[in-house]
């Protein structure tokens, strides 16, 4: 038996010893289910902590994730920053600040909501007296639309559609504006389909309307006006497509002369959008325009539908948009509807420094992230993760050449896909350099943060949609992360060809210098190679080495890789939560589908390059862990890793909004599909249920 390693008395260790305190062990094997069948509670101690786990009034879940920052706390910064720059420092704690004084913010009010409101209301007018008793729209109309959707836009409101700029697909180093579908406030087209919930929604809207619409004709209609917002919401939702394919790049890539985007949605005037958005510089001559049916179908929905629902829809956006930033009687609907809809305490309200601090990650995100690598993350994790991600990238290459359905020439090219992922690792270094406050603060620049809540927010929301389209006519800047350090979260991007590690996923207990390597390679290589596994899933497949849209498959390799990808989709369609009236809702194995082909990918190379690694290094043995053996403890410590509890109305929203799977089917189903799993537990079947990777 290999030596034991000592653990440490501090909080880490319960969760270490909490994997190994197996009442099977203890009472007899008959206590929990084999492994194969339920790997979820095959472990007792599982059980017990889901059991004892409640999910807080203001949680719509809780994750095992919660614990990875555990050991930081953005409120403790005032010693360490003041040694280092203390400038950007100031100008958090002023964000902070500012949305910690509830007290102001009670004595503010709606006002500057309201202040909103009216300039929605001046740029698209309704005559006081004909709220609910107007026609249609007329072609007249379109122009102080297109106007007032461009004035959302530069508060960072999207109606109908959101827009954007970024990477072209098919040119990676060409920035492009882009257009997905978008206009709807529930999180589904499905809940438009649900009668309780769109009865609450109504009441909801007739509640805020009675006090935030703009005129005393509009208010005294709220009811009828609230109805007519449902109706056209349910409209549109109809006409939209399913969450299947607006990832399926194959068919929301549609470039689009902008000329042509005006005759395709007259209604919306979009291209009278786009040309004032874009910098004075550039001419916009084209864009991506993602299911162009969408656009025609909305514009033809707005324009049979009345000028003072349409008025209250837009000004109805802005007050979804800014709510949670002021303080009154007046939103508390929206709050007590949103927590009901996720199965939270309607009345709840989470601790305020959590959702101030929240605020200034989305505000002074790579400020904080600075603070946070400063505390948390050294240059040896970062040489570990290196190391780890270059194990993955080793063990992917010699999967691809072990293929027998891919054609030589695919794999060749497939090689070399994966030789030139740029793998990035903690923190950014470019765009902006968080290691340089010089630089921290050139990047923010222009930004004035002062002590009220509502002007930060309105000020940030400018900044970020003028850098976002500031970057059209300019080549693509690959040194730019889309999330910052400390998110506990990781991303490959396939017009980028690259994978991400931010320094908030490399925490223990996902990944730990320390430990033995079954911990980290079970846990945080498996998402190594999930994130590498993404460049060759239903979607990043399509992308070549240099981050192309492009077909560089043969034929007969494409359908080998479909046949073996339906496997998946009819796997994981078997998977259910409970539904509503206690019915099953049965997990959407479409959607889902390339996040399930990066688990089974992902888990599959991480334990070949675990392996790997101890031929030459074996790990030592955790006390209290000796009734499993290593290669158990590697599944172990991956299932862990997505140990948590999710109410039932969230994950109901999950099932049709998430591309990915619930997390006991991560688990169960990606168990499922690992031989070495099989192997590692003598289940009687070795074969795995799915495989690709």
């Amino acid at each position: 038996m290999a030596d034991q390693i000592q653990l440490p008395n501090n909080e880490r260790t319960p969760l270490l010893r909490g994997a190994s305190n197996n009442h099977a062990y203890e009472n007899g094997r008959d206590a929990t289910p084999e492994p194969e069948e339920d790997f979820v509670h095959f472990n007792d101690q599982v059980k017990t902590w889901r059991r004892r786990r409640w999910i807080s009034l203001v949680a719509s879940a809780f994750l095992i994730v919660a614990f990875v920052h555990s050991s930081f706390s953005p409120r403790n910064l005032v010693q360490t920053a003041a040694s280092t720059d203390e400038d950007n420092f100031l100008m958090i704690q002023e964000a902070y600040n500012s949305c910690l004084n509830e007290t102001a913010l009670q004595s503010i009010g709606v006002a500057p909501l309201v202040n909103l409101i009216d300039q929605v209301a001046t740029s698209f007018p309704v005559a006081e007296g004909a709220y609910g008793g107007d026609g249609p729209l007329e072609e007249a109309d379109y122009a102080a639309l297109s106007e007032t959707v461009l004035l959302l836009e530069r508060m960072a409101v999207s109606v109908f559609v959101a827009l954007t700029a970024g990477a072209d697909d098919k040119n990676p180093n060409a920035v492009i504006v882009q257009a997905y579908p978008g206009g709807l406030s529930l999180p589904s087209p499905e809940y438009y389909q649900d009668n309780e919930t769109v009865a609450a929604y109504r009441t909801m809207l007739g509640e805020v309307f009675a006090t935030l619409l703009p005129t005393n004709s509009s208010r005294s209609s709220a009811k009828e006006l609230a109805q007519s917002v449902v109706d056209l919401e349910t409209k549109i939702a109809a006409v939209t497509p399913p969450p299947e394919d607006q990832s399926d790049v194959t068919k929301y890539y549609n470039i689009v002369k902008i000329a042509d985007v005006g005759k395709i949605g007259p209604a919306i005037g979009l291209d009278s959008v786009v040309k004032a958005v874009v910098p004075e510089n550039y001419t916009a001559e084209s864009m991506l325009l993602a299911f162009p049916e969408f656009l025609g179908n909305v514009s033809e929905i707005v324009s049979q539908t009345s000028k003072s629902t349409v008025q209250s829809y837009l000004i109805w956006h802005l007050i979804d948009m800014y709510s949670s930033y002021v303080e009154g009687p007046e939103v508390q609907p929206i709050n007590r509807f949103s927590n009901t809809l996720s199965g939270k305490d309607p009345e709840t309200k989470p601790e305020r420094w959590k959702t101030c601090v929240s605020y200034v990650d989305s505000t002074l995100g790579w400020i904080l992230s600075r603070f946070y690598i400063e505390a948390t993350f050294s240059g040896e994790a970062k040489e570990y993760g290196d190391q780890i991600i270059m194990d993955i990238k080793h063990q992917f290459i010699s999967k691809l050449n072990d293929l027998s359905w891919m054609d030589d020439s695919v794999k060749k090219l497939a090689v070399n896909k994966v030789n030139n992922i740029d793998q990035k690792i903690g923190y950014p270094t470019t765009s902006p350099n968080i290691t340089n406050p010089e630089a921290l603060q050139a990047y923010y620049s222009g930004l004035a943060i002062s002590d009220s809540f509502f002007n930060n927010t309105l000020a940030s929301n400018a900044r970020e949609m003028n850098r976002t389209f500031s970057a059209l006519g300019k080549p693509v800047d690959h040194g730019e992360w889309i999330m910052q350090a400390d998110i506990v979260n990781a991303y490959y991007n396939p017009v980028g060809n690259e994978i991400v590690f931010p320094a908030g996923i490399m925490q223990f207990p996902v990944f730990e210098l320390g430990l033995p390597g079954y911990v980290s390679y079970g846990a945080f290589a498996s998402v190594a190679g999930h994130e590498l596994s993404h460049a060759f899933d239903n979607s990043g497949r399509h992308y070549d080495e240099n981050g192309n849209f492009t077909d560089w498959w043969t034929n007969n390799t494409v359908q080998e890789f479909d046949k073996r990808a339906s496997c998946f989709v009819d796997q994981y369609n078997n998977f259910t939560v409970q539904g509503n009236n206690g019915e099953s809702l049965h997990v959407n194995g479409r959607l889902t589908l390339g996040e399930n082909i990066a688990d089974a990918g992902g888990i599959s190379a991480a334990f070949a390059a675990w392996k790997n690694r101890t031929e030459s290094a074996p790990d030592q043995t955790l006390p209290g862990l000796d009734f499993f053996s290593h290669e158990q403890l590697f599944f172990v410590f991956y299932a862990n890793w997505w140990c948590g509890k999710t109410r039932k109305e969230q994950a109901i929203q999950y099932i049709y909004t998430d591309p990915h799977s619930p997390a006991f089917a991560r688990v169960l189903g990606t168990t499922a599909n690992s031989r070495a799993f099989r192997e590692s537990f003598n289940c009687p079947v070795k074969e795995p249920t799915c495989e690709l990777w």
